[in-house]
C-alpha cells in the first residue's frame, strides 16, 4: 500500500507559538463587540433607540 502524501497543514510549523495573551485580547475585542451589537439591537427593539431620533415634532 503506498504512502500518503504529508499535507502542508500537517507539518511541524517554525517560529514561536503564539501568544496566548494576544489570542485572550482578541477574543475580548470580538466579544465586546458582539456585546455592544447585541445591546444596540436590544435598545432599538425595546423603543428606547428610535429609528429616527428626529421626528419629535
Amino acid at each position: 500500500m503506498p504512502q500518503l502524501p504529508l499535507h502542508s497543514d500537517t507539518e511541524d510549523r517554525e517560529g514561536p507559538p503564539p501568544d496566548p495573551r494576544r489570542r485572550r485580547a482578541k477574543a475580548l475585542w470580538i466579544a465586546a463587540g458582539v456585546a455592544l451589537v447585541a445591546l444596540v439591537v436590544v435598545l432599538h427593539l425595546t423603543g428606547v433607540i428610535a429609528e429616527s431620533s428626529s421626528s419629535h415634532g
